[in-house]
């Protein structure tokens, strides 16, 4: 009912939207409970990324193979710098996924991106809960980044993949780590 008036539509549309966020993972409900974000385990963050892997090296390799290297993946990538320049780590944060989100999206296969969609919504979730306190070092994150365009933009399928796989690997271990962090302070 809050949620339906808020935002001011019908509560059928509420409900409905809300099914969809507890489908996507970015909300939870128990039985007879209201709907909540979830606080994400190290469980979680462990299941995101592993989640991630076999659909971002399928999108990169593909992407190497043709050296397509998306414009939007690049549009991205710059503001990834700009945000780094700023220390701006919610606009890094942003840039991040929508970087990832270009690569699946440029492979041009609907179910491939729908795949990647469904899991997108809770890595941003888990970036946003654990890297609001954390000592990111924005510029070398952004150069992780390039190192994947770059890869595919020189037609190296197995540099794409090996680049990727340094991003994912050293982002799930940075997000583990500071998720212990706030659970010890």
């Amino acid at each position: 009912a809050w949620v339906a008036e808020r935002f001011n539509v019908a509560r059928p549309t509420a409900k409905a939207r809300l099914d969809r966020l507890c489908a996507e993972g970015l909300l939870r409900r128990g039985p007879r409970r209201s709907s909540v974000v979830p606080q994400l385990s190290a469980d979680d963050i462990a299941d995101i990324y592993f989640s991630r892997q076999p659909v971002e090296t399928l999108a990169v390799r593909t992407l190497a193979a043709s050296r397509n290297a998306p414009p939007d993946a690049q549009r991205a990538l710059n503001l990834m710098r700009l945000a780094a320049e700023q220390s701006a780590h919610g606009d890094h944060t942003e840039a991040d996924v929508a970087f990832h989100r270009a690569l699946v999206a440029a492979t041009a296969s609907q179910r491939l991106q729908r795949m990647h969609d469904s899991v997108m919504g809770e890595a941003q979730l888990c970036i946003a809960q654990v890297r609001r306190n954390a000592s990111t070092d924005l510029t070398e994150l952004t150069a992780r980044h390039a190192a994947i365009l770059e890869a595919i933009a020189d037609g190296e399928p197995d540099a794409a993949e090996a680049a990727l796989l340094v991003d994912l690997d050293g982002c799930r271990d940075m997000l583990l780590a500071d998720a212990a962090a706030l659970r010890g302070s």
